[in-house]
């Protein structure tokens, strides 16, 4: 009864890729995405909390039949936006933080990794251009890519030059 919105988008992507070079390189690749993202908007005496819940894979609808379940996702958007509603204020300031493996690969990516890409080392518009071979985290950090997970978000069979994916580890 606290839910006043939900907001569902379907993402339906069927991406072809070639990569031709002057030094002979041809490789094409196929890469079919699914997402379902489900916002919903819990009120109540005029604030307003958002749940979210956007799972996908690259795959196609079989996501459906093997891994999402469109009704359970609008039931866990609908919690997550009441529990915030009803939650008490949080504290501010400096304090520790745990970070688990399955949101810390986001948070990693967010505060990281975007610095971390090709295009921005390269054009000098990151923090770590220049760094090759330097040390730039803690040694408690291991930072893993692996874009050869199957059907996960993010995989994929060749890169943006034609390359085939691996799976890097940085410690």
């Amino acid at each position: 009864d606290r839910i006043s919105q939900v907001s569902a988008t379907l993402l339906d992507v069927d991406h072809q890729i070639m990569v031709a070079n002057s030094e002979g390189l041809f490789a094409q690749d196929r890469q079919i995405r699914t997402r379902l993202a489900v916002e919903a908007v819990a009120s109540k005496n005029g604030e307003n909390q958002t749940g979210f819940i956007g799972p996908g894979a690259m795959m196609g609808f079989e996501l459906f039949d093997t891994r999402v379940d469109p009704a359970a996702c609008g039931t866990i958007a609908a919690e997550t936006a009441v529990k915030i509603l009803r939650a008490p204020v949080c504290p501010a300031g400096v304090m520790p933080v745990v970070i688990d493996s399955g949101f810390g690969g986001v948070i990693f990516h967010e505060a990281c990794g975007h610095s971390l890409e090709a295009t921005a080392v390269a054009r000098g518009n990151s923090e770590f251009a220049g760094k090759l071979g330097q040390k730039i985290a803690a040694d408690c950090v291991t930072a893993i890519d692996d874009g050869t997970m199957p059907n996960e978000w993010g995989s994929l069979n060749i890169d943006d030059e034609g390359t085939p994916t691996t799976r890097l580890t940085q410690i």
